[in-house]
């Protein structure tokens, strides 16, 4: 026992003048504005952070029938049964994002890590990438943004409104928020330009062949701090659908999150998604590996206490399919207003999809939304703790399918946004949606609890 006493006597020694001769090069914490550690070398470093957006949605439901009974292109029963069945929408509460976020240093490489807790599976991973400078800017790889619209690329902690406009991931590039690939970013004077490579994979969807290419420039002519701005942009968007792709399409919730959704274009995937034949009742049939590509065009600007923002999305959405009337009314909703032979079905050819927004905003106790160079976009005001600050908004958007007679979709969106400090905000929207393809006026009305670190 005495040995052993001995032992641990002298292991103390040593360690503890390790210790001492290590001091200077002990790793750091750093908690100004948040939970940093930084190696003593400087090399390695980890910062903790993440975001809580708590979402409450009341739905004024449309409660008329959405045809008559007897449709002209249809006399069955079951048709009538599946039209009525169609899913309303549900006055709920939910966690709309609950993030945890890990980013720092590798010695001369980035990295990010960042997991949403509101989606399971791999499909809960958002940005996961390595960085590091290359040629005056910054080469990323793994999964990220692509470099295309304004509000797709304005971060949710600083969107004016709750939900994004429809030229985003709401809309024309629906579930293709952040893709799989490699993106080189650089901004210079009043100037940024990014241009990403891609695979068609979001996390937790299956692997496929299809790739994508995106590419961005914006300019800021005019910029001056707490005063004015005027933002420039544009981008262009490939995808081309191989083996295993999901088909490519434009989806909206025009009144609202968790509200009635309706299909606007698509573009057929792999062939492993075709189901059916020629004359059965249900069938999805013709060429696979589709592709689109979208024109963005993107203004916005602040003067004191005001803001402003719009952009305008042109998408060509390759077609070719043939679905019965069946499996067009499972994908659109409603019957199709036009004709559909009764053995081939319903053709849908080539589509031009175009879609526009206008949002502006007043911050009433006079706060001025930052504009960030680095990325192009616009932040949230910052308020003046215990103040707070007040924020009226309002915003138009809608969105067209110029193939398909009548598909149409639009809301207009007003609320106001309650800043109580830089971190944490309460924000209010009421959503007054218009479906004109299947004569639907759903309203909701949201509330939303953020907070983010």
């Amino acid at each position: 026992m005495k040995r052993y006493s001995l032992y641990c006597a002298l292991a103390s020694v040593i360690f503890s003048q390790s210790a001492v001769a290590d001091k200077d090069e002990a790793d750091k914490a750093e908690t100004e504005g948040g939970l940093k550690i930084v190696s003593g070398d400087g090399n390695f470093s980890a910062e903790l952070g993440g975001r809580i957006h708590f979402d409450t949605y009341i739905f004024d439901k449309d409660d008329r029938f959405f045809f008559d009974d007897d449709p002209f292109f249809f006399g069955r029963e079951e048709l009538l049964i599946r039209l009525r069945n169609i899913e309303r929408p549900v006055s709920t509460t939910d966690f709309r994002r609950a993030r945890l976020a890990m980013r720092g240093k590798l010695w001369e490489w980035e990295y990010k890590l960042e997991r949403d807790f509101s989606s399971s599976g791999t499909g809960g991973l958002r940005d996961v990438y390595l960085a590091t400078e290359v040629l005056n800017g910054k080469l990323y790889i793994g999964n990220f943004k692509p470099s295309r619209s304004l509000s797709e690329l304005t971060s949710s902690n600083q969107t004016t409104m709750m939900e994004r406009a429809f030229t985003a991931t709401p809309g024309i590039y629906r579930d293709r928020g952040r893709q799989q690939g490699i993106g080189w970013y650089a901004h210079w004077c009043c100037h940024t330009f990014g241009i990403n490579l891609f695979n068609l994979r979001n996390p937790g969807d299956p692997r496929n062949e299809g790739i994508g290419a995106a590419t961005r420039l914006t300019w800021a002519p005019i910029n001056e701090d707490e005063v004015k701005t005027l933002h420039l942009g544009a981008s262009l968007s490939y995808e081309d659908a191989k083996q295993n792709t999901l088909p490519r399409t434009a989806l909206v919730a025009y009144a609202g999150r968790r509200g009635p959704e309706q299909l606007i274009a698509i573009s057929p995937g792999g062939r492993d998604l075709f189901f059916g034949e020629f004359g059965d009742e249900e069938f999805y049939l013709g060429n696979s590996e589709g592709d689109v590509s979208i024109l963005g065009l993107e203004l916005a600007g602040t003067y004191g206490p005001f803001f402003a923002q719009s952009e305008y999305a042109l998408g060509k959405f390759s077609g070719g399919i043939f679905l019965s009337e069946f499996t067009f009314v499972d994908f659109f909703g409603a019957p199709p207003n036009f004709f559909c032979d009764p053995f081939t079905g319903c053709f849908i050819g080539d589509q031009s999809v175009h879609t526009w927004y206008i949002m502006g905003s007043w911050a009433v106790t006079g706060e001025h939304k930052p504009y960030d160079t680095k990325d192009g976009v616009f932040k949230s005001i910052k308020p003046t703790p215990p103040i707070g600050a007040f924020e009226l908004t309002a915003r138009y958007d809608t969105i067209e399918n110029r193939d398909i007679p009548n598909m149409k979709a639009s809301n207009f969106i007003f609320g106001f946004n309650y800043y109580f400090n830089p971190k944490v905000r309460l924000m209010l929207n009421v959503t007054l949606g218009n479906n004109d393809f299947i004569d639907d006026k759903t309203k909701q009305f949201a509330i939303r609890m953020q907070g983010r670190w």
